[in-house]
């Protein structure tokens, strides 16, 4: 049966992507589709580590940005073609998650968020130190839109890019499934509930934790890029604390070390954000009230919940089953 649900589950997940957009049609709503999909993506690579391996990385802003400024850089200033620009955007993330996986070999906790968090600082004053190449202050604009042949994919409320920002999330979803059932994922998970009982078992943390990081920075990478693409302008912005924290919203709503789970709340962040950004501070004090309560009432946020409604489901259709086949057998 399980077997049964995933193979229907994907194509059904595929079917409900394609569809979205001829449902909504406005210009307006095509983009909040298209932010969801990267966010979306960019929460489930963060969720990799974050929530799978149990490491305080808040390296992933700076990976995202990364992505961004490396595909910037090579469309505009080398005059590299903007598709292969983006698999090199995410080459660049992980080979920069190298140095920021410095402090983990060393350092536990929440020094690890520490660390990670000034790596993503720093990349702000490499990039404004380099102002002949990356903008400085300024930035970066006029990156070119993406194309296929003739068609751009900014044409009829950019469906182009929501259907190239499905497909990412549908093959990220896919990657952060198989990852999590694989061997490097449940040695991942031991590792996080239980590290000396893990390594005294023969798994090597820094190999774990070094492989994740770099998937995790590589995806990043390729948002960060798609992220440009979309916009036509980085900027430092992207390093910014708001896009940390509206990330770790989404991930820490949805449900971490989930697969589903950061999808989810990246719907709803974006959703309310969107329907709060006039409200000034209060669209952030609206979201972090509702982080809040849902983990207060699920701790395992909003993919605890549909767990717990799913089971729920399921024994109230076992249990007529049961007293049936009971009433049998004392009627026999």
């Amino acid at each position: 049966m399980p077997k049964l649900r995933g193979l229907l589950g994907w194509p059904a997940y595929a079917i409900v992507l394609v569809a979205l957009p001829l449902v909504f049609t406005d210009p307006h709503s095509r983009l909040l589709l298209i932010l969801i999909t990267m966010y979306g993506v960019l929460a489930l690579s963060w969720n990799l580590t974050l929530g799978f391996a149990g490491i305080f990385n808040f390296a992933q802003i700076g990976f995202f940005g990364i992505g961004a400024y490396t595909t910037a850089i090579l469309v505009t200033r080398a005059g590299v073609d903007p598709w292969l620009a983006m698999g090199v955007s995410g080459v660049s993330a992980m080979l920069a998650s190298l140095v920021a996986f410095l402090p983990v070999l060393r350092l536990r906790g929440i020094y690890v968020g520490l660390a990670t968090y000034v790596f993503s600082q720093l990349c702000i004053y490499l990039v404004l130190g380099q102002a002949g190449l990356t903008g400085g202050s300024n930035g970066i604009v006029g990156i070119p839109r993406l194309s296929l042949g003739e068609f751009n994919l900014r044409a009829d409320g950019r469906i182009g890019y929501y259907f190239l920002g499905a497909a990412l999330l549908f093959a990220v979803t896919v990657l952060v499934r198989t990852l999590t059932r694989s061997t490097l994922g449940m040695s991942l998970v031991a590792l996080r509930d239980n590290e000396p009982l893990a390594t005294s078992r023969g798994v090597s943390r820094v190999r774990q934790h070094l492989i994740v990081f770099m998937i995790g920075a590589g995806v990043a990478g390729v948002a960060g890029s798609f992220n440009a693409y979309l916009n036509g302008v980085v900027s430092t912005d992207i390093f910014g604390f708001g896009q940390l924290t509206l990330l770790l919203s989404m991930i820490f709503l949805g449900g971490s070390g989930s697969v589903y789970g950061p999808i989810a709340g990246a719907v709803v962040v974006t959703l309310v954000s969107d329907a709060l950004q006039d409200a000034g501070a209060w669209r952030d004090i609206v979201v972090a009230s509702l982080i809040l309560v849902v983990l207060w009432l699920a701790p395992k946020g909003l993919a605890g919940i549909a767990r717990s409604l799913f089971d729920a489901a399921r024994h109230r259709l076992r249990k007529p089953v049961t007293t049936s086949s009971t009433t049998v057998k004392e009627t026999s």
